[in-house]
Parts: C-alpha cells; structure tokens; sequence
C-alpha cells in the first residue's frame, strides 16, 4: 500500500463543511509534537557538549543531561503553547485570515489574508513525528515574496480536515475566478463543498517502477563525499577530546601505511562510493514510495514519500512550463523526470526549488505526450510534433573552449602553491600529508577536466531548438538533459543577445523568462543568428 496506495496517505475521517466555518486552532496535540522538535535539537547540542564527560567515565554527566532535557523541555512546551494559543485561521469571504501574536507588549497581533484567487499551489505536508500524532500543515504559496515564511501556513491539522480544508480553498478559487469546470454550475463561496469530486486520472508507480526510479537516480559520487566529509568531522572531533592521538605521529603512520597507501586508498573510495549508492538508493525510494498523481477539472494532486510525507496541489492556469529531465542512467535506458514550473516565492524545499512541482518521477519519454495528455492537457501534443533545429560546428568549438579555459590558471595556481609549500617548509614538515593531497588534486583536476570536455561535446550534440504555434521548446544539457515546454502566453521576455566573439562567427545567445522564479532550461548558447531571430520574431506579439 505504501508503494502504490489506492486511496491517498492522508485521507482520515470525513469533515463535514460546518467544521470548516468560524476561527480555529491547530489540534491541542500539536503542541506536544512541536515542544518535542524544538527540544530534540537542543537536547542534542547538549549532549554533545557532555560527550567528552560521557567518554572520560563521568557518570554525573547522565545526570546533567537529564536535568537539562527536563527544563529544555518544560521551556518548549510553555513555547509550543504560546505559539498556538496565538495562531488562528477562518475562511472569510475575501479569503484565508491567519492571525499570530499574544496581543501584548512586543508580540503585537498580527494578521494576513491570503485571497483565494492568488493561490497557486497548496501543498500538503506531514513529518515522521507529524505522521505519529497523525497531523499535518497546509502551506499556501502565492508566488509573493519569501518574507511571508510562515505566516501562510496552517500548521496542526487532523488527515480528514486538511484534505477537506485544501478542497475548500480550490472550489472558493475557481468561484472567485468567476468559472467553474465543465459539468459544475457556478456556485457561491457560501454552498458546500462536495465531497463526490472524482479526479479525471490517476497516475502511480508500480514496485518494480518504483525500485527502478529510486536506482536510476542514484548520486553515488555527493553521497560519498557527503560520508567522507562526516568521517573526518569525527576523526577530527575524537582527536580534540583526546581520544584519538595521532598529533606528531603523521610521519610514522605514513611509514607504516606506505607500502599499501594505493590499494587501501582504492579500496577507500571503493567502498565509499559503494555506502554513497546505498544510502541514494535508499533516500530516493523513500522520497518516491507512496506517488500518486491526481488531476481534477482545476488542479492537479501529486503525493509521494514514505516517512516524511508531501502532497502539492497545483493549479493548472498558473502552471508556467514542463520540464522534462534525463540524468545520465535514464538517458541510457529512455526513462525522464517530468515536472511543472510554477510561479513561488524563491528559494528551496526538500532541496528542490520551491516553484517545481514533481509530475512523473519515472516514465517512458515516449509515454511524456500521453501522460501530459491526461494530466496537464496545454502542455501535450508538443514533443512528438515540433520541428528541432541543431547547433552548428561554430557552437561545439565554443563549447569546448569554454570547458577547458579554465585549466591553464588552474594549473599555474597549482604549481604556484607546490613551489609555495616547498619555500616555506611545509613539504619537509608536513610531507606525508600534503604531497598525496597534491597528487590527489592532480589527478582529480586531469578527470574533472575530461568530465567537462565529455559534457560539453555532449550538451552540443542534444541542443535542440524550435517551436509549434503555441509553444516554444529547448533542449539543454549534457548529462544531465533538460527539455522545456514553454507555452508562449506564459513568456513574458525573450532576448537575444551577442557579444564581440559570437557576432564574428555567426551566432547568439537566446534566453527567455516566464513569472516563476526558477529560468533553468530557458537559455540556449550559440545557436545561429538566423533562427534566434526568427525565434524572436514568433514571440512578438501580434494584432
């Protein structure tokens, strides 16, 4: 069920439309769940304070941490309270009205009305402490600036309430709009929600999609190096509190491990490639566990994730483009990763921009159209149709260039810190540390070299440029592959532009900009001057 649920994660008991009207609060247990997140961190910082206490034998230490817990948790509690017995929200007929503040002092009351028609997306959210109290928050973007925070969030929510709360935000928009879907009469803001709506299609991922998802996207190389990095914060962390004494002994552990420094060095990274793999195989099929997508007459719901769990709601007038991405795994065996670029306020969530809305983690890129058909219908029938132009030679050499220009300061900077090292002493003092930390710079800047030529060469053979009549399509990347689906009522600036070098071999530069924050995808490099401005001229408006 977790894998391909029937029925969302987040569906609880039914919320009749009365519940929904009038001021509320967050449910009374959340403020048990956020005095424990508030003092869990806290806690920890404490122990780690003591951990040097804990390690010398000191059994008063347990005592102090335990005693700290109590008052850290006791503070968080009387907090927690604080917070919500000053945070409310109603649905007004103008929109939603949270309310914050004790009313005293510095903590003046505080409120903001979000209208329903400025609502973009909705997403739906439940940590793995949430899940246990069985709560869950509402954040509602409206593409302003990110100094709301947490202003626009509705936190401490029971499953059945939040899901009828974000069905009620959806219908007060669409009558706010002034429209109603195909089949629905125009209603007031005052009518009842309906709770018969049934989603036109449904999407979801199989056992086997799902593990091969999970696998196709694994980052092997950031996770190890994520692990090598905590490894050496701890060797680090062990030899300031003693426990590890390798001061003055560098030498001597070099001696002894010179004669297998290659294999074990080898082996090394071997394994930490290997742990790095796991644990990215391990955290995109917790990331992916449970999707499900939904489209309605004027949204579209996509849910996914095991232990911390997330449902966005979108909607599809305000959807900006289609990103459709390859990694390397998925180039090899023709799957993508389709999403919607929404308008958001700038910055990250889970380590994505705000504004991408995951569509299909998984799929066919022979199956985009179709799927695309079925879920975000503006957005389909482009790819299978759409005549591409390529990049000429002129772009390849650009890119090779560009590629490798950096190699010559980078090596002149290399040599000049080895004959620095070597003048100061510190290749005689400290040798058995720096000369392999230089070998191992080296090496790794010939491979990042390489790395970056095969890239280019790559990006040069995929660029792809053209468009339909409503549509303009680009193609970018070379490992990493991204075509854009950007409908032309959404752009609202193209550019083309030329420095010195391009204008004496022929080509531009053309870059596009819709209301989303994010532009990844929308900027092409050294395509003929020709089509850029035959580009140019099909985005400028006509009578």
């Amino acid at each position: 069920r977790l894998a391909v649920p029937r029925r969302s994660l987040f569906e609880g008991a039914d919320t009749t439309p009365e519940t929904l009207r009038g001021t509320h609060r967050a449910n009374p247990l959340s403020v048990l769940a956020e005095a424990i997140k508030m003092a869990s961190g806290l806690v920890v910082l404490v122990a780690f304070g003591l951990a040097r206490d804990f390690f010398a034998g000191d059994l008063l230490a347990l005592a102090k941490l335990a005693l700290a817990a109590v008052g850290i948790f006791a503070v968080c509690l009387l907090l927690s309270f604080a917070v919500w017995r000053a945070r409310t929200w109603e649905l007004t007929d103008e929109g939603v009205r949270l309310c914050w503040g004790l009313g005293w002092g510095p903590f003046s009351r505080r409120s903001l009305t979000v209208p329903y028609e400025h609502i973009h997306t909705v997403s739906m959210n439940s940590s793995l402490l949430d899940r246990i109290f069985g709560l869950m928050a509402l954040d509602l973007d409206t593409g302003a600036a990110a100094s709301e925070g947490d202003a626009s969030k509705i936190s401490g929510l029971r499953a059945g309430e939040a899901e009828a709360l974000r069905a009620e935000l959806f219908r007060r928009r669409r009558v706010a709009g002034g429209r109603a879907p195909a089949g629905e009469k125009n209603v007031s803001a005052d009518d009842a929600p309906s709770s018969s709506e049934e989603p036109l299609a449904v999407f979801s991922l199989e056992g086997r999609e799902l593990a091969l998802a999970a696998a196709s996207q694994m980052s092997a190389g950031s996770q190890a190096i994520a692990l090598v990095a905590l490894l050496v914060n701890g060797a680090n962390q062990l030899i300031e509190w003693g426990l590890l004494d390798v001061v003055g002994r560098g030498d001597e552990l070099m001696a002894g491990l010179s004669p297998m420094i290659v294999p074990v060095v080898l082996a090394f990274l071997a394994l930490a490639l290997l742990l790095g793999a796991a644990v990215s195989f391990v955290v995109n099929l917790v990331r992916y566990a449970g999707y499900r997508v939904e489209r309605y007459a004027d949204r579209v719901v996509v849910e996914h994730g095991l232990l911390s769990r997330s449902s966005r709601t979108l909607a599809t007038g305000r959807v900006q483009y289609v990103a459709v991405r390859q990694g390397i795994i998925r180039q090899l065996i023709g799957y993508a990763e389709v999403t919607a670029q929404v308008v958001s306020a700038p910055g990250e969530k889970d380590g994505v921009p705000s504004g991408s809305v995951l569509l299909h983690p998984f799929i066919r890129l022979g199956e985009v159209d179709a799927f695309l058909a079925e879920v975000l219908p503006d957005c389909s029938g482009v790819l299978g149709h759409v005549e591409l132009g390529k990049l000429g030679p002129v772009a390849r050499r650009r890119a090779v260039v560009r590629a490798v220009i950096w190699w010559p300061f980078a090596t002149a900077i290399f040599l000049g810190a080895q004959w620095l090292f070597g003048l100061s002493g510190l290749l005689e003092s400290a040798g058995w540390l720096l000369e392999p930390l230089l070998i191992a710079a080296g090496v790794l800047s010939v491979v990042l070299l390489v790395g970056l030529i095969v890239d280019a060469l790559s990006a040069w053979g995929a660029a792809r440029y053209g468009h339909t009549a409503r549509e303009l399509v680009l193609i970018t990347g070379g490992l990493t592959r991204l075509t854009v689906i950007a409908p032309r009522v959404r752009l609202q600036r193209m550019e083309v532009r030329a420095n010195p070098f391009q204008r004496r071999t022929g080509v531009a530069t053309l870059s596009a900009r819709t209301a989303a924050s994010d532009t990844d995808g929308l900027e092409l490099r050294d395509l003929p001057a020709d089509a850029a401005s035959a580009l140019l001229a099909w985005f400028r408006p006509r009578a």
